[in-house]
């Protein structure tokens, strides 16, 4: 039987911290990425810690190879990891200097590579009989209208992993490796939630989804939206 290796990029306190647990009672060898974790504590924790910045692409590499090493290549990885900032003049999207608009846009190649050493991954001999599923944190703001600029960054890489999902969920549908931008949406109108707030303790949700899309045979939908149930959206609309 295949070894169970978690590989979570973006291990906050909310859907990381929950997600992590979830995975680890299913059996999982958890890895956690952040900028700096706290080695001690994360290795007292019983997971395993690494360093990376999903504003740098070129760390999501080094970040699975010490994965690899140590653990062994994962059948689950979870892209967690985002970046918000607003323009310093607020209501002027353009104000954002290039430089900071340059690094929040590498979020979004932080996801490409974290894909491609995905898929090497999942295509290592030890994860022959696993089942293998990539997820992204997604949000609803890439296909509803958002006009607030306080978000403008996170819009925009938001929107070009959700296209990358779509495009991934099928070029590797044959090797059945299954690929979901999972987002949290509004009871009532599949949105945004309102009120916001309840995004930030909705970890035991998010890591109650995760873990079911990690252990579904097969591929749901790679849009997958669900409430505050851990429900899916279309099914508790009905």
């Amino acid at each position: 039987m295949s070894r169970l290796i978690a590989f979570i990029i973006g291990s906050g306190p909310n859907i990381g911290q929950h997600t992590s647990a979830a995975l680890k009672a299913k059996g999982y060898q958890v890895a956690l990425g952040s900028r700096k974790p706290v080695v001690e504590q994360v290795k007292k924790d019983g997971y395993f810690p690494v360093a990376l910045d999903i504003t740098r692409p070129e760390t999501i590499k080094e970040a699975f190879a010490s994965v690899n090493k140590e653990l062994g290549p994962p059948s689950v990885v979870i892209f967690n990891g985002s970046v918000f900032s607003a323009p310093p003049i607020p209501d002027d999207p353009l104000s954002t200097p290039l430089e900071k608009f340059t690094e929040m846009s590498a979020v979004a190649l932080s996801v490409f590579a974290a894909a491609q050493e995905a898929v090497a991954a999942f295509r290592a001999e030890s994860n022959k009989d696993a089942l293998k599923t990539f997820i992204i944190t997604g949000n609803p703001t890439p296909w509803q209208p958002f006009w607030k600029t306080s978000f403008f960054s996170g819009v925009l890489h938001k929107t070009d992993e959700w296209r990358m999902t779509e495009l991934l969920a099928h070029a590797y549908a044959k090797e059945k490796f299954r690929f979901y931008f999972a987002s949290l949406v509004n009871a009532e109108t599949g949105g945004v939630l309102d009120p916001l707030s309840e995004f930030w303790t909705s970890g035991p949700q998010h890591a109650k989804v995760y873990t079911d899309l990690a252990t579904w045979p097969d591929q749901a939908d790679w849009d997958y939206r669900f409430t505050l149930k851990a429900e899916q959206w279309e099914k508790a609309r009905g």
